[in-house]
């Protein structure tokens, strides 16, 4: 059964050239051409993100007996192949096999087999041109397995989407010419796609271009509410549809068809002990798209660790780095795919609108998550989204996941963990989101039958409302200016002297304000990245947003810093009383926000 197929880069996908195959001598090759011209003497190496072979994951995973690497090409050629690990100081390559083929400008399809005394690793290969040019037309690794151990799968991917036109339409297309209408697609028959709108403004016509293609006009529930819709409409035409899995992802990636096409064949191929498993897809950047931002990780209370995340991937050592496993407990719903029976009316996911749902259903699930090189999305970085309204779900949210989960979150971490968020935001004068932090906490004290009664979309709009508005830079208050975001931005850390007197001082707040002059430069810090020594004795700031070139504007206020800190006094007596009975009572009736009874009136349907 074929595993993978040789990746080429691709614009629109990515054109990053070493995450596919590094290049020696005189090899010609643009991103408009499905094939790539060798010259005398030239080498190809595929040990990279794409196109090595997860080997040791393949074999512990899957009931596969041994792999194979499938040429097509043209000309005389030199294959060498390898297994790649990572070591202590570096990597350690093993030269399994060395072979002479073809014939100068005769085409023709080759194999070979991996014979290695150990799976660990990358399975990889070289290829050196013998001839005076050839051509690299296309390959695939394949995999041994007998008939009978090979399982039906059909997946059903869920998309949630809120006004992310072109994306959605982009991988609409795209799998559908690489997959539901490509009679040479192994997969096609095997996938339909679920596309919950919750803005209501994609268009049936244009994208419902076959019948395996099912929208519906969802109420503005968030990704909670999307994903949940998606699930429910897939669940109830499981048995019609012949569905095995789901494949929950966002609207606004970058998805390489062949992402899909190998989770499919992971899914067919398990071991029996591991049907349950999840499939992840690991996040890289949208801007640097050799950058991983997640490859898995741990919820670990709210103290979230991303793994593997910073690593380059044109770097062998990072591709072979990602081989590693670590424990896991979630995969983000960016890209996950896990079995359908997985759903049940009992066993939805929480009513939390965004952030969290996908950590609380991945703690509450998963038991086996297989990651490999090659399975992926490219994403938006998150700081460059920012928005004021994820404060007020953050701590929500993750105080709702760690009650349910009985995670041992004491409340004096509670407090200090909370303190140190509210009294950043208020060093940053940015006092809209310090009583979002605290609004979250105060809802959650409120109880599962408030959260019960609430109206999802409502309560996002007024969450929308109290919260701060990025705006064209020319209708602010405060001129931009560049060069003040970057010294910002490389403005040095304060001595241990002045960090003493900043802590004295509240950073300054208690002191007076050094005011800008109009001709002086003004101060533009960060939204993501700030730094209290961006504020020291600052009267107001410009608030940047590099990604949409918007912002807003702080200043600051003696008056709000006292309402705040008051606030936060009284949050902290009042969970004297109201912490451990509210961690409780989500503890022991969370599951009645998890049924379909409840959701059908949460979504109206």
């Amino acid at each position: 059964m074929k595993l993978q197929s040789i990746q080429l880069p691709r614009t629109g996908i990515c054109t990053e050239e070493n995450m596919y195959f590094r290049r020696k001598g005189i090899v010609d090759f643009t991103w408009d051409k499905d094939y790539i011209i060798m010259f005398h003497d030239s080498t190809l190496s595929f040990d990279t993100y794409f196109n090595g072979c997860s080997a040791e994951k393949w074999f512990k995973y899957t009931k596969i007996k041994r792999i194979t690497i499938n040429i097509h090409v043209k000309g005389q050629f030199r294959i060498t192949l390898m297994r790649k690990e990572k070591s202590l100081d570096g990597s350690i390559t093993k030269f399994l096999s060395e072979e002479t083929f073809g014939e100068p400008d005769v085409e023709g399809t080759y194999s070979f087999p991996f014979e290695s005394e150990s799976n660990s690793g990358m399975f990889c290969f070289q290829l050196l041109c013998l001839s005076h040019n050839g051509i690299i037309y296309d390959g695939f690794y394949e995999g041994e397995v007998a008939d009978e151990d090979i399982s039906y799968v059909k997946i059903a991917l869920d998309i949630c989407t809120y006004r992310r036109e072109i994306f959605v339409k982009k991988n609409v297309n795209a799998l559908n010419s690489h997959i539901m209408s490509n009679d040479q697609s192994p997969m096609k028959g095997h996938l339909e796609i679920f596309i919950s709108d919750n803005a209501s403004t994609l268009k049936n016509e244009e994208i419902i271009i076959n019948d395996q293609i099912h929208m519906v006009q969802n109420k503005n529930t968030g990704g909670a509410g999307g994903f949940t819709r998606g699930m429910i409409e897939a669940s109830s035409r499981k048995e019609a549809l012949g569905l095995t899995h789901v494949l929950v992802m966002d609207d606004d990636v970058i998805i390489n068809p062949d992402s899909i096409y190998r989770t499919f064949v992971i899914l067919s191929l398990l071991k029996d002990e591991y049907k349950d498993a999840f499939v992840g897809g690991a996040m890289l950047r949208l801007d640097k798209q050799y950058i991983q931002t997640e490859n898995g990780a741990r919820w670990n209370k709210g103290y979230l660790i991303s793994h593997k995340s910073g690593l380059n991937l044109l770097d062998v050592d990072a591709c072979l780095y990602n081989e590693f496993e670590e424990k896991t407990e979630f995969n983000a719903w960016w890209y996950c795919a896990f079995p359908i029976d997985v759903i049940s009316d009992t066993n939805l996911p929480l009513p939390i609108f965004i952030r969290g749902d996908d950590v609380e259903y991945g703690l509450r699930n998963l038991k086996h998550l297989i990651l490999m090189n090659g399975i992926c999305v490219w994403h938006e970085p998150f700081e460059n989204k920012y928005s004021s309204s994820m404060y007020y779900y953050i701590f929500r949210n993750r105080l709702i996941d760690n009650s349910i989960h009985k995670m041992k979150y004491k409340r004096k971490d509670f407090i200090r963990d909370l303190k140190e968020q509210v009294k950043r935001e208020i060093v940053y004068y940015r006092y809209k989101n310090a009583d979002l932090l605290m609004d979250g906490v105060n809802d959650f004290f409120n109880g599962i039958d408030w959260f019960m009664q609430q109206d999802g979309q409502a309560l996002h709009q007024s969450v929308m409302g109290r919260g701060y508005k990025l705006q064209d830079i020319n209708d602010l208050p405060m001129p931009f200016s560049y060069p003040a975001y970057e010294q910002s931005c490389r403005m040095p850390e304060p001595t241990r002297k002045q960090r003493f007197i900043r802590k004295l001082t509240f950073n300054g707040i208690w002191l007076r304000s050094i005011k800008k002059d109009d001709n002086e430069m003004p101060v533009v810090a960060p939204t993501f990245t700030a730094r209290p020594t961006n504020f020291y004795r600052v009267d107001k700031a410009l608030n940047y947003d590099y990604c949409s070139r918007k912002g807003f504007v702080t200043q600051k206020s003696i008056k709000e810093t006292i309402r705040l800190s008051y606030k936060l006094k009284k949050i902290s007596i009042k969970s004297r009383y109201m912490y451990a009975r509210t961690v409780k009572e989500y503890e022991t009736r969370g599951k009645e926000l998890m049924n379909i009874k409840f959701w059908k009136k949460y979504l109206d349907i």
